[in-house]
């Protein structure tokens, strides 16, 4: 009879040890499957990112430098079409206009700049999230 009990308990803890083991693997799989999607969700951040920073790049040298070419001309043009006398403070005009224009771009720039969210804030909202949802369940 002692016999027959002492296996009912052996079988009773090889399934407790079973159980315990697939919770721990249930609970492996679970944090391995939030951060391959936590993962996914940063590399598809970083490369809009750095597209986004690729292509404000690439067309603001362009605009930039065409504008700066345009820019050059016009006032050349003037200067040259301007009577002799009129050239200094022609001269002075353009220059002034110049620098305010550099002034509003930069100003322009800069509020861009603080417009956009901090890179990669949704994948931070999110392990936050995580991070709660893991701390109101102890």
């Amino acid at each position: 009879m002692d016999d027959h009990l002492d296996h009912d308990r052996d079988v009773r803890d090889e399934e407790a040890s079973r159980g315990l083991f697939a919770s721990l693997r249930a609970l492996v799989d679970r944090v391995l499957a939030l951060l391959q999607t936590r993962g996914e969700l940063l590399s598809t951040e970083l490369e809009e990112e750095v597209t986004r920073l690729v292509g404000v790049l690439v067309w603001s040298f362009a605009g930039v430098f065409a504008a700066i070419v345009g820019l050059c001309f016009v006032g050349v043009t003037i200067l040259l079409a301007a009577p002799a006398a009129w050239r200094v403070p022609v001269a002075v005009v353009f220059a002034v206009a110049f620098l305010g224009i550099a002034v509003a771009g930069w100003l322009a720039i800069r509020r861009i700049a603080r417009a956009k969210p901090r890179p990669f804030d949704a994948s931070l909202g999110e392990v936050e999230k995580d991070l709660q949802k893991l701390r109101s369940k102890r």
